[in-house]
């Protein structure tokens, strides 16, 4: 059994000032340089629930960090976010890749002007998945098509004198049949955030939001996608794969505090915390991470500690969560040709509650770890220079504090997961990607009679705009 995941919905009641910002924004819009069609791209959640959302920017490969200029002199200006929004000291991957769609702790967006940012993005999903069944199922395979889609509007307002700032983010949420789907359906949620500092130095940030990303996946196992979970039946799930994310993707009912430093281009360091309510049970956490980038290697890593516990202390609802894990991962960039990595993590959880009497839940507590790496080309940089393969796998092993009477071990579920990606950008601006997917999972618990073994095979093919 698979440690407890965090969910990302949010609800939003506030529509109609969004509306009434694109319409300002239809008139004074200021926009996006030639030279970068993907200028005012960002990327976006997750994450999850999700597990982020994950949609990010785009920006020509290797600028500078944009320079810092003076206030704006007409405030409240509402435009289409710049490239200079999405800094870039040192390279952030290849060009279009998973790397250089993701900001890598980077301070953004970056708007040394006061103004009203607006960005986004929106992806489709077109999936078939095949799963054959091990075990004593009534069926040895199951087939699944199915379609699934999010769209984003950001908008970020900013008041600067140049170095210090005041910033907040809000970022609407429109689902089509997600998978992960949010808990008020059609509409939601992402980023709600207050934040202050100076640029490129320091800045504290309250609200909603996703930390530090320490475990890149590459090109494949997008979030929310089916494949992201593995190969799955009715009775067994195999272990979410654990990427020092207990709490890296934003919350449903507890808030984040992170308190951002950034001594110098190539490190950057986040101190989060989280409390709040998720229902029934009170959380309370710490997440330390940092990254170490310049340009062609990149070192991340973080630690973490999350409490749950009731918020009614009567005996028969004194439920208890423990988790704390860590985990850390390197990348290689050679521009423009390849780039690659590799991740490791791992983590322990612990489970008091009412089905064990208040006692540790063997079934549920126990160990995970998890390991693997991508690589991502452009082998025919010159002739077609938007073309991109990336290729990854991903182990993932949980047991679970149960002993298996026949052989003195304990239950042990693994999944296993891998990929193959073709991706190309259609002038510049709308990404076409393709992913071949196989899973093997592996079930040995209290749901099981005897051990067995699920495999998936996959094909989902997903179109993206970033704005």
């Amino acid at each position: 059994m698979s440690a407890r995941p965090i969910s990302k919905s949010f609800s939003a009641v506030v529509v109609v000032p969004f509306v009434s910002l694109i319409a300002l924004g239809a008139v004074r819009s200021a926009r996006a340089s030639d030279d970068d069609p993907f200028a005012g791209d960002a990327p976006g959640a997750a994450h999850p629930a999700a597990p982020t959302a994950s949609v990010a920017p785009a920006q020509s490969q290797g600028p500078p960090a944009a320079p810092e200029t003076p206030a704006s002199a007409e405030p409240g200006i509402i435009q289409q976010l710049p490239a200079s929004a999405y800094p870039e000291p040192y390279t952030r991957g290849l060009y279009g890749s998973s790397l250089w769609l993701d900001m890598q702790g980077l301070q953004w967006p970056y708007t040394p002007q006061t103004g009203i940012g607006l960005s986004g993005y929106g992806w489709l999903d077109n999936m078939y998945r095949l799963v054959r069944l091990g075990g004593n199922q009534p069926s040895d395979h199951t087939t699944k098509l199915f379609q699934q889609g999010r769209f984003l509007f950001r908008v970020t307002p900013t008041y600067t004198n140049g170095s210090w700032f005041v910033q907040a983010q809000a970022e609407i949420v429109a689902n089509k049949d997600q998978i992960n789907a949010q808990a008020n359906g059609l509409v939601d949620a992402d980023d709600v955030w207050v934040r202050t500092g100076v640029w490129q130095q320091w800045d504290v940030t309250v609200g909603r939001f996703q930390a530090f990303d320490v475990y890149p996946l590459g090109m494949g196992l997008d979030l929310n996608s089916d494949e992201r979970l593995g190969a799955y039946d009715v009775n067994n799930t195999p272990p979410v794969l654990y990427a020092a994310d207990f709490l890296l993707y934003r919350p449903s009912g507890p808030g984040d505090v992170a308190v951002h430093v950034y001594p110098t281009r190539y490190l950057r360091f986040e101190l989060l915390g989280q409390y709040g309510n998720s229902g029934s049970e009170n959380v309370v956490g710490g997440r330390p991470a940092v990254i170490f980038d310049i340009g062609w290697l990149k070192l991340r890593g973080a630690v973490e500690y999350q409490y749950e516990f009731a918020q009614d202390p009567s005996p028969q609802n004194k439920n208890t969560i423990r988790n704390r894990g860590g985990g850390g991962s390197a990348q290689i960039v050679l521009a423009p040709y390849l780039e690659f990595g590799a991740n490791a993590a791992v983590a322990i959880v612990d489970v008091a509650n009412t089905q064990s009497a208040g006692m540790e839940n063997l079934s549920q507590s126990g160990n995970k770890y998890s390991f693997g790496g991508f690589a991502n080309a452009a082998p025919f940089h010159g002739a077609l220079p938007n073309l991109l393969f990336g290729l990854g796998a991903n182990f993932t092993s949980f047991h679970d504090l149960n002993v298996n009477a026949s052989t003195g071990s304990y239950e042990r579920s693994t999944n296993l997961q891998m990929f193959f990606a073709a991706q190309y950008l259609c002038y510049r601006q709308l990404f076409v990607k393709a992913v071949f997917g196989y899973a093997k999972s592996h079930f040995e618990n209290e749901n099981t009679l005897n051990p067995y073994d699920d495999d998936m095979l996959s094909l989902r093919v997903r179109l993206m705009y970033l704005f």
